[in-house]
């Protein structure tokens, strides 16, 4: 009895320690930083200018408030369009360095928490793994896909060189052609998009590739 009761003791003991440790564990994570770190996501070093550039590349593609944001930390930063990525390398790590060191109120949890696990990471190293870490997905019905960009070549006018690219068999443009070459057409983009996926962040078109690839690839 003694035994049994000493053992109960023990797991008790065990039980107040664990939950300590994880107490202690829960009270290091105190800024917006500590999160992202916990979650498993690299936070990129203060004063790596290299990788700050790659990742202010990335985000120049795809995140719509990145300049609102970095123009209270340099006016001269007025649209994604002409960005100078020199000047924007230097106030995204401004403001990551700020909104890392927030604490987790649930003000903060909101408005930085993802924005920072997006800018203030190592950044996806090609198109594949940026719409991965977005969560974005290719189509999978391509002749449907293809329907509707056919419908909207003069929002896209690279779309038929890129294409017949893919397959020179096609003989038609993409305004007047029939069943049989939209069945070529849908092959041919499945083809550029997939070929796309490894274009790597440092290739000097990626930005315009990628741009590319969300209106032509994925999934609505």
């Amino acid at each position: 009895m003694v035994n049994k009761v000493a053992g109960i003791g023990a797991i008790g003991a065990t039980g107040v320690a664990g939950a300590c440790g994880g107490f202690y564990l829960l009270s290091k994570e105190k800024t917006i930083g500590d999160r992202v770190s916990k979650s498993g996501l690299i936070l990129i070093k203060s004063g790596d200018t290299n990788t700050w550039k790659l990742a202010a590349k990335h985000l120049k593609a795809s995140d719509t408030s990145l300049v609102t944001d970095l123009t209270t930390f340099d006016p001269n930063i007025r649209s994604t369009s002409d960005l100078d990525l020199e000047k924007a390398k230097v106030a995204l790590e401004k403001w990551c360095q700020d909104a890392t060191g927030k604490d987790l109120s649930e003000k903060n949890i909101n408005l930085y928490l993802k924005k920072v696990q997006s800018r203030c990471t190592i950044p996806p190293t090609d198109i594949r793994s940026k719409l991965e870490r977005e969560s974005k997905h290719l189509v999978s019905d391509w002749s449907g896909k293809f329907t509707a960009l056919k419908a909207k070549t003069t929002e896209d006018t690279t779309l038929e060189t890129d294409l017949k690219a893919k397959d020179s068999s096609i003989n038609t443009n993409i305004s007047t052609s029939n069943n049989q070459m939209d069945g070529k057409y849908s092959d041919a983009l499945k083809k550029w998009c997939e070929s796309q996926l490894d274009i790597k962040l440092e290739n000097d078109s990626y930005v315009d590739i990628y741009t590319k690839v969300t209106k032509r690839c994925l999934q609505a």
